[in-house]
C-alpha cells in the first residue's frame, strides 16, 4: 500500500473516493486470483470480485479503525464464491430435478390439463406483490437461507418470515385445483 493502512482505514471510513480507487488498483488483481481458486470460469471470478468492491464501498464507512483491508477482503471474496457455489448447487440440482420429472412423466406433460402447470406455477408466483415474489423466489430458486435474504434486502428476518408464510398460503389457495401426484 502507498500509505500506512489506518490512514486508508480512516479515508475509506470517510467514503473518500480517491482511498477506494487506491485499494481498488492494489487488490482486484489479487481478489481476482484467489477467486479463480473456487470458480471454472474468469469471468465468474472478475464478477465475484467486483461484487465484494461494490459492497465494500457501499459498508466501508462502518469499518473498524484498526481493519485489514487485505483480511476484509481475502474473506469477502472467500465467503462470496462459497455462496455462489453454495447457490449454484441448488440451482442444478433443480435443474436435475425438473429434467428427471419430465422424463418420468412425459405422457401426462402432453394432456391438455397439464400442458401448462408449471407455467400456471410461474404466473401465480409471479403475481404475488413485487417484495413476497421476491422473498419467495430468493428462497426457493436461488436457495438462500432467511438470514441470507434478510441481509440482502437489509430488512428483518422477521419480514422474511411473515412474506415466505404470506406467499405459501395464497399459491396453496390459488394453487388447490392442481392434481399432485405423489
Amino acid at each position: 500500500m502507498q500509505e500506512p493502512e489506518r490512514i486508508l482505514v480512516e479515508r475509506l471510513r470517510n467514503k473518500d473516493k480517491r482511498a477506494f480507487e487506491l485499494v481498488f488498483h492494489d487488490y482486484f488483481g489479487i481478489m481476482k486470483s484467489y477467486a479463480m481458486r473456487f470458480m471454472d470460469e474468469i469471468e465468474e471470478a472478475e464478477e465475484i470480485v467486483q461484487d465484494v468492491f461494490v459492497k465494500f464501498w457501499e459498508k466501508c464507512d462502518s469499518l473498524a479503525p484498526d481493519s485489514s483491508i487485505k483480511s476484509y477482503l481475502y474473506r469477502s471474496v472467500h465467503n462470496t464464491c462459497l455462496n455462489h457455489l453454495k447457490h449454484q448447487k441448488v440451482k442444478d440440482s433443480y435443474r436435475q430435478y425438473v429434467i428427471a420429472f419430465m422424463e418420468e412423466g412425459q405422457e401426462s406433460l402432453y394432456e391438455p390439463e397439464n400442458s401448462n402447470v408449471e407455467q400456471r406455477i410461474m404466473d401465480e408466483i409471479n403475481a404475488l406483490p413485487p417484495r413476497c415474489c421476491e422473498i419467495f423466489k430468493l428462497s426457493r430458486f436461488e436457495g438462500l437461507k432467511y438470514q441470507e435474504i434478510a441481509d440482502h434486502l437489509e430488512i428483518s428476518i422477521k419480514t422474511v418470515e411473515v412474506q415466505m408464510g404470506k406467499a405459501l398460503k395464497v399459491l396453496r389457495e390459488r394453487l388447490q385445483d392442481l392434481k399432485v401426484v405423489e
